[in-house]
């Protein structure tokens, strides 16, 4: 088109709108620029983006329109009232105060105290059952915000943001990219989606199990077993994450006791992190296992994991509750069944057992939100949902319908899940 004369090339940069210096100064409008971010970080940030700014829009509409919940009862003294800022109030309810109570009080042990019903306001306050690295993160990065609840929301989102890039790795190793990123967008999308955003050790925990297991798989067995230890700093089931690390290591050994070697004391770095928070609760209060006794206030005790199910098949009646719990545990059931042979298996015995301990408390409060902290389920569905596109789009369409609902209920004080 332009004849080969001198300054016929800017001539035809200039065609086609941008002259190659433009786009060297401008690298927003150098092609590939995108597609030159790692593919972890590209779905990553779709999927953080994509998720949060409308649950922070829902937040704003509750808020502008109903104003702020009051708090239920025992929750408005754990940690002080409210929030002054709208949007940090949304995502500070319910368990959320008990860690402004540790921030703020340090931890403290009264025996058991009753936490589900008559609970006497004013007297000194039993707070051992949350674990200790999440309210210690909170403290230290409280220094740079000056608000211990602010603290705990940015926390919450780098943990999720690394929660999603990691997930993805993990993904990629048994996958190609499309499988990865339907893990990512359906553990961004999933009801439950609200407490990794939340004033709450979900993102926390979530990342330092997906960090432990995906360095398990990469051979590199002494950062596996720190981020196993501090995952069993974080909550109680962190030292489940002993059984995919163990199992990845004697599956890199052909399960041969000879090829059992130094790393594996490593793993020994898993189980400490329970040790060390028990350690000082021996040191505070006298009793090593006083989370136990102070669990027992939230009438939790070890039952068969049957109990629950000839409960729900033999009771006269629903509640709200047991239909939430029912229903996730057909969930879990149905996925397990279906995701025997569509993962690792060193993932899957790690997802059963986790779900078996889950539903052998005698207290199920919270269950769908701890099932939702179990990353096998979004390596099962993503299979599930590359295999069917068509069952993939309804089930993150439920999501996406679902995840609205059950913030609500939570942000509202209706029901803490």
């Amino acid at each position: 088109m332009f004849p080969e004369v001198p300054g016929g090339e800017t001539m035809r940069r200039k065609a086609k709108g941008l002259s190659g210096e433009a786009r060297k100064e401008n690298p927003v409008l150098r092609p590939g620029v995108w597609r030159g971010i790692p593919a972890d970080w590209r779905a990553a940030s779709l999927a953080f983006l994509a998720t949060r700014t409308p649950l922070v829009l829902f937040a704003w509409l509750i808020h502008r329109f109903m104003g702020p919940a009051s708090p239920a009862g025992q929750f408005l003294y754990h940690g002080g009232g409210p929030h002054t800022n709208w949007l940090v109030d949304s995502f500070q309810k319910w368990d959320s105060y008990w860690f402004l109570n540790i921030v703020r009080n340090g931890y403290h042990f009264y025996g058991a105290q009753e936490q589900m019903q008559g609970v006497v306001a004013g007297i000194p306050e039993t707070n051992v059952t949350p674990f200790p690295l999440y309210p210690m993160l909170m403290k230290g990065v409280s220094w740079l915000t000056g608000d211990p609840a602010v603290a705990g929301l940015v926390i919450s989102q780098v943990c999720l943001f690394l929660a999603l890039v990691l997930l993805y790795r993990l993904a990629r190793l048994e996958t190609d990219d499309n499988r990865a990123n339907l893990a990512v967008w359906l553990f961004a999308a999933q009801p439950w989606t609200y407490a990794f955003s939340a004033i709450y050790s979900e993102s926390l925990f979530f990342v330092l199990v997906v960090a432990a297991v995906l360095a398990s798989r990469r051979n590199r067995y002494f950062l596996a077993g720190l981020a196993g230890m501090l995952a069993s700093m974080t909550r109680l089931l962190g030292v489940l994450v002993l059984v995919p690390v163990g199992l990845e290591y004697l599956s890199a050994r052909q399960y041969k006791i000879r090829r059992i070697d130094w790393k594996a004391s490593s793993l020994a770095l898993i189980p400490l992190g329970i040790l060390i928070y028990f350690g000082y609760l021996w040191r505070l209060t006298g009793n090593a296992l006083a989370y136990f006794a102070a669990q027992s206030g939230w009438h939790k005790q070890v039952v068969a994991p049957w109990v629950h199910p000839l409960r729900w098949l033999t009771s006269g009646g629903f509640n709200g509750e047991s239909l939430f719990d029912l229903g996730t545990t057909v969930f879990m059931c149905a996925l397990l069944f279906l995701g025997f042979r569509r993962i690792r298996r060193s993932y899957w015995i790690y997802a059963l057992a986790y779900f078996l301990v889950l539903i052998s408390s005698s207290e199920l409060l919270g269950l769908g939100r701890y099932c939702a902290g179990l990353f096998p389920v979004y390596l099962i569905l993503a299979g599930l949902a590359e295999r069917s596109p068509g069952a993939g789009r309804v089930i993150l369409v439920l999501f996406a319908m679902s995840a609205p609902v059950v913030f609500f209920i939570w942000t509202g004080w209706i029901s803490s899940f």
